[in-house]
């Protein structure tokens, strides 16, 4: 018996899918913590509006099947990892030897330019990881007949729906959750999260790159 769903069921999928992608702690989830912390609730959504961007575009690619672009993915996925994995690495550096201030009060303020430089960063990280458009094939792929259908593009439209609400459900809960915490911390806490985000990213680049240089090693 063939099970079918409402169009809000599909929209709460793919809201999950959006969560599945988003959730795990990476560089972005770092790097949007950090912002929130430093600049208030504003800062941190705009931040996460690049990497939501980059994890629709992806979903839109999985839903639809569109295999052209994804063996191009897959043909270049170290060219890919090596420019993500050097983003990353400069991103932590740039934070771990950036020196935090609170003088101007509770929430500094934020240059917008600052913020549209980090959401395009974000935006780069995410774009940049093969392993986020693998996940959302993974996780079509594990919803069997009600995942998306080839012939019925409405229902991947009302998924890919679904993703942008979860990915963005999960930078505003997760910017909202800091922010609220960083008003009763003081500026030596403050300096103690710039070096554990920015040492985190740094891990990350130097994960990456040390990965594709073991993957080179064992080609020649």
């Amino acid at each position: 018996m063939t099970l079918t769903l409402t169009p809000l069921g599909f929209i709460g999928l793919g809201f999950l899918g959006g969560l599945f992608v988003t959730v795990p702690l990476g560089p972005v989830n770092v790097m949007i913590i950090q912002r929130a912390f430093r600049y208030g609730f504003v800062a941190g959504v705009s931040a996460g509006f690049g990497a939501a961007l980059a994890d629709l575009i992806f979903a839109v690619i999985a839903a639809f099947g569109l295999s052209a672009v994804t063996s191009f993915i897959e043909g270049h996925s170290q060219v890919i990892q090596l420019v993500g994995g050097t983003v990353v690495a400069i991103v932590g550096l740039r934070i771990l030897f950036f020196s935090p201030s609170l003088d101007s009060g509770p929430v500094a303020d934020e240059d917008p330019r600052g913020s549209l430089q980090v959401a395009a960063a974000t935006f780069a990280l995410t774009i940049t990881n093969p392993a986020t458009i693998f996940g959302f094939f993974a996780y079509f792929s594990a919803l069997g007949q009600w995942g998306p259908q080839k012939n019925d593009p409405t229902d991947a439209l009302l998924i890919c729906l679904g993703v942008g609400l979860g990915v963005l459900g999960w930078w505003f809960t997760l910017s909202a959750l800091v922010t609220r915490l960083r008003v009763r911390l003081n500026e030596r806490f403050l300096s103690r999260v710039n070096i554990v985000a920015g040492a985190i990213l740094v891990g990350f680049g130097a994960l990456i790159l040390g990965r594709l240089s073991v993957t080179y090693l064992e080609m020649v």
